[in-house]
């Protein structure tokens, strides 16, 4: 459980490296790209429509990931010693949440328009419930395994 965890944790830490990398080159305007994209109305509502959509409708599903019959069977059912199952699905898990917090962090910064640094906002703070931690890590398997 200890390498899952690691390797969660490279997959947690790295996309939030990015997107602050992102922002501290962006603040200090080093591409010189800041609101370039805000001249096309109609790209910067497309970009804001399908990110505010994707934002909504992955939030519950990530949280509520292990909770689905499909993915505990497939979890359940996994005879491997690696648990690679509880991995990949953990890192989809991952990925989902924080995948879209980097696109809205690199789009606040081409439209400069607040709605995506909201939604990289709210999609930060939910990445923090699903942190992996240790325990954690050996709590949702054993509830997936004995449940």
């Amino acid at each position: 459980m200890k390498r899952i965890q690691k390797i969660l944790l490279v997959g947690y830490l790295v996309p939030l490296m990015m997107a602050l990398s992102w922002v501290v080159i962006n603040e200090n305007d080093v591409f010189e790209i800041l609101g370039t994209g805000h001249a096309d109305a109609n790209q910067e509502f497309i970009f804001a429509s399908l990110m505010e959509i994707l934002t909504i409708c992955v939030i519950p599903v990530a949280l509520r990931l292990f909770k689905f019959r499909c993915i505990r069977n497939a979890v359940k059912n996994d005879n491997d010693t690696h648990l690679r199952m509880f991995l990949i699905c953990s890192l989809v898990r991952l990925e989902m949440i924080l995948l879209p917090m980097l696109a809205n962090v690199v789009f606040y910064y081409l439209f400069m328009n607040v709605a995506f640094g909201y939604m990289g906002i709210i999609l930060f703070l939910s990445a923090c419930f699903i942190l992996p931690t240790k325990a954690r890590c050996e709590d949702e398997y054993a509830a997936i395994a004995n449940g």
